[in-house]
């Protein structure tokens, strides 16, 4: 269905806006498949399951939470705050910094990898779902497009912060 039809847009609409409301709500779709299939069913959020994801990932000492927030997708993410709901169910736990005391490291725990090991299949399968229906040549075409809105972006976003 057409972004124009799906929102009940009868004006004529200004391409970027078009390109935009298409992005803003094929995220959703995406986001609203991965909560209800994967992240509610274990009482987490998709920021969460994002820490878990990169502390699996990383050294055995863990990472600080500085590492933590530019691995992140979502990069405007209150990580201490995640981190602590993740350590008051006991799936992550902090750890002392012995090369600077201000930061502690933070690092999985046997639960959480074994909750993060859980959802790994029901991941794996999500994510294969979100491009069923692309060619390899589609997808690497909306990947190379994506990855193209994606670097010009930045690079706004770069010249807003330094003006």
């Amino acid at each position: 269905m057409h972004i124009r039809e799906e929102l009940q847009i009868t004006k004529p609409i200004e391409p970027g806006h078009e390109v935009a409301l298409a992005l803003l709500l094929t995220r959703e779709y995406v986001a609203r498949l991965f909560d209800e299939c994967l992240y509610e069913p274990e009482g987490l959020s998709d920021q969460q399951f994002n820490v878990l994801r990169i502390l699996k990932g990383g050294p055995k000492d863990g990472y600080l939470v500085k590492d933590i927030r530019c691995r992140m997708i979502y990069r405007f993410a209150d990580v201490p705050r995640l981190v602590n709901r993740l350590e008051a169910r006991g799936l992550v736990k902090r750890c002392e910094n012995p090369a600077d005391r201000r930061g502690s490291r933070v690092q999985i725990t046997p639960k959480g990898l074994t909750l993060e090991a859980k959802m790994f299949g029901r991941h794996n399968a999500l994510c294969q779902q979100v491009d069923r229906c692309l060619t390899s040549d589609e997808r690497e075409t909306l990947l190379d497009l994506l990855e193209r809105l994606r670097n010009d972006h930045r690079t706004q976003l770069e010249v807003l912060k330094r003006g």
